[in-house]
Parts: structure tokens; C-alpha cells; sequence
């Protein structure tokens, strides 16, 4: 089974977040002691925001809203392509004049199709 790519422009000044899975033991003299947690311990989520017409955003949407369990290609603004998965209840629309829409949404990455 091929695995969709997101191809749309996302709007300028996306912003990620990497959080780190540890578990850490904190002792009585001060020492603690931290290990990773898993074998995927880094992943990033990327605040994101495209804009446009409204024919056009309603394809972005059924896209967004296809690929919450679902995960996808997507080069994150490194340069790094990798595997999301639209983070759920994050899509939101909003209408600020006539036929013009922008969709703000959050990928978080995903380790397996």
C-alpha cells in the first residue's frame, strides 16, 4: 500500500516542538539517573497553518482529516522527510472574509505507516 505525501505550502514561521521520552530516577544525595524510554524517544509535532480558496482548502481538509490514524510523507521545515499523522482535534478552520480560508492544524510524527 503507498503512503500519501503532503504536498500543499504551509504558511511562513511553523513552529515545532521535539519532546524526549525518559524515565528518570531522582535519588537523596542529588543524583539522577535518566534513560530513554522506547526505542522512538524523539519526536517533534509542527504547529501548522495553509491558506486559500475555498475548493482548494476543502481538499486540504479531507487530506487533514483522512491522516489522523492514517500517517503520511511530509518534509518538515529541516529539510527532513518523515512520517506524521495529523494530531486529532487540532484541525481548525477559519473563514476571515468571502471565499478565503486558513486551516491551522498540528503534525506529530509517526514511526510506521
Amino acid at each position: 500500500m503507498a503512503i500519501d505525501t503532503f504536498t500543499w505550502c504551509v504558511r511562513i514561521g511553523p513552529t515545532g516542538a521535539n519532546t524526549v521520552a525518559t524515565l528518570q530516577a531522582q535519588f537523596g544525595d542529588g543524583y539522577k539517573q535518566v534513560a530513554g524510554n522506547g526505542i522512538n524517544t524523539d519526536a517533534e509535532t509542527w504547529n501548522l497553518a495553509c491558506n486559500g480558496d475555498v475548493e482548494t482548502m476543502k481538499t486540504v481538509r479531507d487530506f487533514l482529516l483522512s491522516h489522523v490514524i492514517k500517517s503520511f510523507w511530509w518534509v518538515n521545515p529541516w529539510g527532513e522527510q518523515k512520517l506524521y499523522r495529523v494530531k486529532a482535534d487540532s484541525v481548525s478552520p477559519t473563514f476571515p472574509h468571502g471565499g478565503f480560508v486558513e486551516i491551522s492544524f498540528i503534525f506529530e510524527q509517526a514511526f510506521s505507516p
